[in-house]
């Protein structure tokens, strides 16, 4: 292949590169989304419980809110709920269990929009009751 015809081959790739760089490196000039105070007060959160052994109740409560039961017949059980997204949230869960053994309660939350976090707390063993408090941040 001559040289010329090299270059015109080479001339040509770099113009069908060049052609859509400027689109794909200038700046977006779209707003950015506003979220209203009271949207991002409260998200919607997915939320899965998982537990060794057969409890005969969990109850979950967040903050001072009233208690709410869990579905027990079944690892794992998963709710939804509404819950403030800024900063430290403190969420209850106690349950019972018939044999002493220790056994864990895993929460994982997934909220709308964000990460997932999960947190694992032990009943102790010689103890049938499980009192603890999950805290995450976002």
């Amino acid at each position: 292949m001559s040289p010329r015809a090299t270059f015109l081959l080479t001339l040509a790739g770099v113009i069908l590169v060049g052609i859509p760089l400027p689109r794909l490196t200038r700046k977006n000039d779209t707003a950015p989304v506003e979220i209203k105070a009271e949207e991002a007060a409260r998200r919607h959160v997915y939320a899965t419980l998982r537990y060794t052994g057969q409890p005969g109740q969990l109850q979950v409560r967040l903050g001072k809110d009233n208690w709410m039961e869990v579905d027990c017949s079944h690892s794992p059980s998963e709710f939804e709920m509404e819950l403030p997204l800024s900063g430290l949230m403190e969420i209850e869960i106690r349950g019972h269990w018939e044999d002493a053994a220790p056994h864990a309660v895993t929460l994982t939350l997934e909220p709308d929009g964000y990460e997932s976090r999960s947190a694992t707390e032990w009943k102790e063993e010689g103890s049938n009751n499980l009192h603890s408090v999950f805290r995450f941040t976002w």
